[in-house]
């Protein structure tokens, strides 16, 4: 690594905001995954919670909530995997050696990512509206919105990998020459 890059702040920064970030979606994570079976396993309490004339019953309520927890958790793992291509980039940058066909692969597979999480937000936030029926509604707040911004995001990042991609192909003609 090269001096001025060992000391870029910046660098410093975002792998410690990453590290923090997927941490937190680790903790998320496990927090879905402990919710599942407590949810499964505490029907009376579920069944006490839900209004007396929801449109539907406690097995299609239990299966709706589970269905979106275990949604949350795919999300969650896209999320954490879109973290670790990005802190792996940030590491090559540190090395001082971005332009590497890597990097190029690790942009396009976070903007299928970024794709994939646009998707998959659709059937959740639908889950989610279906399920507000069998509960007091007023302290729940929904946003079921398909985001432009995310799949900005995946077109930004597709860009940046083929500029990365060329990049590579530059550098590889380069060494080739010299």
């Amino acid at each position: 690594m090269s001096a001025a890059l060992s000391n870029d702040g910046l660098l410093k920064a975002v792998r410690i905001i990453v590290t923090i970030l997927m941490a937190i979606l680790g903790v998320g994570f496990v927090g879905l995954a402990i919710a599942m079976p407590i949810i499964f396993f505490s029907q009376s309490h579920l069944a006490e919670a839900m209004v007396a004339d929801a449109p539907g019953s406690l097995a299609v309520a239990l299966s709706t909530i589970i269905a979106v927890l275990a949604l949350g958790m795919v999300l969650i793992a896209l999320a954490f995997h879109f973290l670790q291509l990005l802190k792996r980039i940030v590491g090559s940058v540190g090395e001082g050696d971005p332009f590497i066909a890597d990097n190029a692969d690790r942009l396009s597979r976070m903007a299928w990512i970024a794709i994939a999480i646009e998707v998959l937000k659709l059937p959740l936030g639908a889950l989610a509206l279906y399920l507000v029926q069998f509960f007091e509604s007023d302290a729940m707040k929904i946003d079921a919105q398909f985001s432009l911004t995310g799949i900005l995001l995946a077109l930004i990042l597709f860009i940046l990998a083929r500029v990365f991609r060329h990049g590579a192909a530059l550098r590889a003609d380069l060494e080739g020459t010299v």
